[in-house]
């Protein structure tokens, strides 16, 4: 899709958009396979915040590759060099973060709300990315945060500690990334690690998103399929009522086909088996987000960008093609993804119901998730 198509058709998205608010449920603040970078506060820019002293340029609309390769016939690299080519890219897209670098993205397609996701590795405390993201974020109200939990708290002190980071920091989501932090999913330690972070979500009536799919970019390797769907399948998801995203629909890493022959038949089997989990669109490519819309009810999709390592417009961009291509009501759908579902998940709005331009989607909050309801 070439850049002209491409503006028509945020255009054409931000009139539907009409008055609702749309959201972004899967946004990285800051680079996540790496220590957090040290940032300084611009002396020009409001809301900017930078490493180094290369100027900021603000993002542009572009062309867009639907037929992009996805999964593991990108992964052909030798790791060393690949770790190498990975640090210098992360340090590439997070020379500058802040209001002003993700509010720039935003504004190219019409996403008004944004949730924050830092992600802990292994052996970082965590702190310091809350302590940053209030600082850099926190007199913005587009902006939400998650919360990862840093290793460092044991399985019997995570409810106080997610407590004490909810008191202080108002966050409004647990993110949990097997890979990154850690957390061997097909092991019991690991499992249990899960189920008490799930607790913590039941105690605190915070909602939860974990990676889901392969980290081919991880530093431990033996870590990259720790957040698999054949993992995630160990875990209890009904340890707590709230609702559970997984992310990239399980997918991330893997290839088209391998999404739509070993991946996709697992998440819907789980989505059967717990009425509260849902699954987020972010960093998967086209053709699996076209398996996920023609597999999986709508009600429980989210949209999630994976913004900055994905440009957000694009993201939007390709989840509307693939509804204009694959669903019947691809208004209604675009809707209920990018506003109806996250303004649920997030809370937004009191109520059984909320109607958006002819849309009913029902409120799901008390109900323990979105599977309790039907397609209309």
């Amino acid at each position: 899709m070439d850049k002209r198509t491409v503006l028509r058709t945020l255009n054409m998205l931000k009139e539907l958009k009409g008055p609702n608010t749309f959201y972004d449920l899967h946004v990285h603040p800051f680079e996540v396979m790496y220590k957090p970078f040290e940032y300084s506060p611009s002396s020009v820019d409001n809301g900017l915040f930078s490493i180094g002293s290369s100027g900021y340029v603000a993002p542009q609309v572009g062309d867009v590759n639907l037929g992009k390769v996805e999964g593991k016939a990108e992964r052909k690299f030798e790791q060393k060099l690949r770790a190498k080519a990975t640090l210098l890219n992360a340090r590439r897209i997070y020379t500058h973060t802040g209001p002003k670098v993700l509010g720039d993205q935003m504004e190219l397609c019409a996403i008004d709300k944004a949730l924050l996701l830092p992600i802990v590795v292994d052996e970082d405390s965590g702190a310091g990315q809350l302590r940053s993201m209030k600082e850099m974020f926190g007199a913005d109200d587009r902006f939400s945060f998650g919360y990862c939990l840093p290793n460092n708290i044991p399985n019997d002190k995570i409810a106080a500690d997610v407590k004490r980071a909810k008191d202080e920091y108002g966050i409004k989501v647990l993110k949990i990334h097997p890979a990154v932090t850690g957390i061997d999913l097909s092991s019991p330690k690991g499992i249990a690690r899960v189920e008490s972070i799930l607790d913590a979500s039941k105690k605190s009536k915070l909602k939860v998103i974990i990676h889901g799919g392969m980290s081919p970019d991880c530093k431990n390797r033996q870590a990259a399929s720790y957040g698999t769907v054949n993992n995630l399948q160990h875990i209890d998801w009904s340890i707590t009522p709230e609702t559970v995203v997984i992310a990239h629909c399980g997918c991330f890493g893997h290839s088209a086909g391998e999404a739509r022959e070993t991946v996709l038949p697992i998440i819907e089997q789980l989505l059967g088996w717990y009425s509260n989990l849902a699954v987020d669109t972010s960093g998967i490519g086209f053709g699996t987000l076209c398996q996920v819309l023609t597999n999986i009810d709508s009600q429980r999709i989210m949209f999630g960008s994976d913004s900055l390592y994905e440009q957000q417009w694009a993201a939007i961009v390709k989840l509307w093609c693939a509804l204009e291509r694959w669903v019947t009501k691809p208004e209604e759908e675009l809707l209920r993804i990018v506003s109806n579902n996250p303004a649920n998940f997030l809370c937004v709005e009191k109520g059984n119901a909320r109607k958006v331009r002819g849309l009913v989607t029902p409120d799901y909050r008390s109900g323990g998730g979105p599977g309790n309801f039907t397609h209309p």
